[in-house]
């Protein structure tokens, strides 16, 4: 018994072929689909960014992860769309970057969170430190001036 009926099944068949030359005719659901892979493609990358981070020899963090995820969630599915499908992109209203928020934004959700998981001593160190500092303020009943007078009492010039 089969989940998909065989349109679905065709049309996946279609995504998944080389040099289907897909069009907005013949695969109206390339947009929709795109979208599946960057958003597929980010929860892998995003996978591969937390794991990476919390091993001894970290190679991509921060900034540059981030920008090495754009790439690959952005760049990836144009270059399979056009050398591998042979899709006929122009057929399409705006298929180049559909999905790109939705992948980096899977890709950064996955990142923190298996970031989060592998470090749980240090977020626990700094709830610790931040617990303690919101109960010094608010016991002492100081309301940070310190912080803020110390930035206004030197004024500057221009």
């Amino acid at each position: 018994m089969t989940i998909l009926t065989s349109n679905k099944s065709t049309k996946w068949k279609q995504f998944f072929t080389c040099n289907s030359s897909p069009n907005v005719a013949t695969y109206p659901q390339l947009p929709d689909s795109i979208i599946y892979l960057r958003i597929a493609l980010g929860i892998i990358y995003g996978l591969s960014l937390g794991y990476r981070e919390s091993s001894q020899d970290v190679s991509i963090t921060g900034a540059v992860g981030i920008i090495f995820g754009v790439n690959v969630v952005v760049f990836l599915p144009i270059l399979y769309l056009t050398f591998y499908l042979n899709a006929q992109i122009d057929s399409y209203k705006s298929i180049n970057f559909a999905g790109v928020m939705n992948g980096l934004a899977a890709m950064m959700l996955v990142w923190v969170t298996c970031f989060t998981a592998l470090h749980e001593v240090e977020m626990e160190a700094l709830s610790g430190a931040v617990l303690k500092t919101m109960v010094d303020v608010v016991v002492s009943g100081e309301e940070g001036e310190g912080l803020v007078d110390s930035v206004v009492d030197e004024p500057s010039e221009f």
